[in-house]
């Protein structure tokens, strides 16, 4: 698998007040004699009589109509703003999960877009999604569905811009929306991003999604470009779930959020149930697996990529996959690769602690780990 980098400019630069000025912003704050002007840029000379406010107003309205008609066809057409990508990759807009993750922002939370040649699909796009896909050039005009897994802050949020991208501004009837009934039906995303509601009908907001469908544990749906998804039932609250998807003879799966582990076992053979009684959910002395949800390990078999949100090594197991429950489910599995995501921030902010969890899944399981680093394309 080969990771190419796309072009991309640093952000998260951090703003020094003391080269403000070097920016273009903010004034001095020393307490001299010097008045403001000192501060201010210097009045270039000109050859050319200042404009009159009538010839503002022209050139301001001349551009303006100019501006908005030439792009009109870049934002409203059919095509998408650049030709499409016909390569077949991964590109993860955000690896860090949990609140605190979300919050504080270690690391991104905008979800992944899986593109193949003829199939481009965002899922889960949470905060920052449209921001970073921009950041790290991608055009999201040129996506064919939008998964949703579940409910949750981190994976719906900026669905409905997501959406909008997809179907050109609201433009287009094209596309599908793929969620749970639970977040249709009370409008997690809203009536208008279902393509329920068409304010002007002869407006340039007539568009929407070609399709919306809410998904059913088992129930294959067809896409564009010969491609199939599989909902499977996630366990982590709520109505939720994860996919496995097949595109000309390759086959990728997602968990979604979801626990494995009902039950382990202690060194002393004691059998515990994996509750939320549990100190932040850890599994202390853990020995081994009694009891799993016996269909994630089968619908995640015999895949080329999985796609884990791995949030934990050993805390938290009644709503997450751990360390210990993914390389139960990747032994004997005949998947290829497995990429952790949704990790965490403590995973980040102790220096190399994602890898080595990483490191430690691969080992345990036979099962090449890694976890992506953002932005960066994986190609399939």
């Amino acid at each position: 698998m080969n990771i190419e980098q796309p072009p991309l400019q640093p952000d998260n630069e951090e703003f020094d007040p003391g080269h403000a000025h070097s920016h273009g912003f903010g004034f001095s704050h020393s307490h001299d004699h010097h008045g403001l002007h000192e501060y201010l840029p210097a009045e270039q000379p000109t050859e050319q009589p200042a404009e009159t406010l009538e010839e503002l107003d022209e050139r301001l309205r001349r551009l303006t109509i100019k501006t908005l008609w030439d792009e009109t066809p870049e934002w409203f057409g059919p095509e998408p703003r650049k030709p499409r990508d016909r390569g077949s990759w991964l590109c993860f807009l955000g690896t860090g999960g949990s609140p605190r993750n979300l919050l504080s922002q270690v690391r991104r939370t905008g979800g992944f877009v899986l593109n193949l040649p003829d199939f481009m699909m965002h899922i889960d796009p949470g905060p920052g999604a449209i921001y970073h896909a921009n950041q790290f050039g991608l055009d999201l005009t040129a996506l064919d569905a939008v998964f949703v897994s579940h409910g949750h802050t981190d994976h719906y949020t900026e669905a409905g811009v997501v959406i909008e991208a997809m179907c050109r501004i609201m433009s287009q009837r094209r596309g599908a929306v793929l969620a749970p009934a639970e977040l249709l039906d009370n409008n997690y995303i809203t009536a208008f991003h279902q393509g329920k509601v068409t304010p002007l009908a002869n407006g340039p907001y007539r568009g929407g999604p070609a399709v919306t469908l809410a998904l059913q544990a088992q129930k294959p749906i067809a896409l564009e470009g010969s491609t199939i998804v599989t909902p499977h039932n996630a366990y982590h609250g709520g109505e939720n779930y994860g996919f496995s998807l097949t595109y000309k003879g390759l086959k990728i799966g997602y968990t979604s959020d979801t626990s494995y582990i009902k039950a382990y076992r202690k060194s002393n053979g004691e059998v515990v149930s994996v509750t939320s009684g549990l100190r932040l959910g850890e599994m202390a002395d853990f020995a081994g697996i009694a009891d799993y949800y016996t269909d994630l390990k089968e619908n995640y078999s015999g895949l080329d990529v999985l796609i884990a949100n791995a949030g934990y090594h050993h805390a938290f197991a009644h709503r997450h996959f751990t360390a210990y429950g993914l390389v139960h489910m990747l032994k004997g599995s005949g998947v290829k690769l497995c990429i952790m995501t949704h990790l965490d921030s403590l995973y980040f902010t102790n220096p190399g602690l994602a890898q080595d969890m990483a490191r430690y899944v691969q080992e345990k399981s036979g099962v090449r780990c890694i976890v992506p680093e953002e932005g960066l394309r994986l190609e399939l």
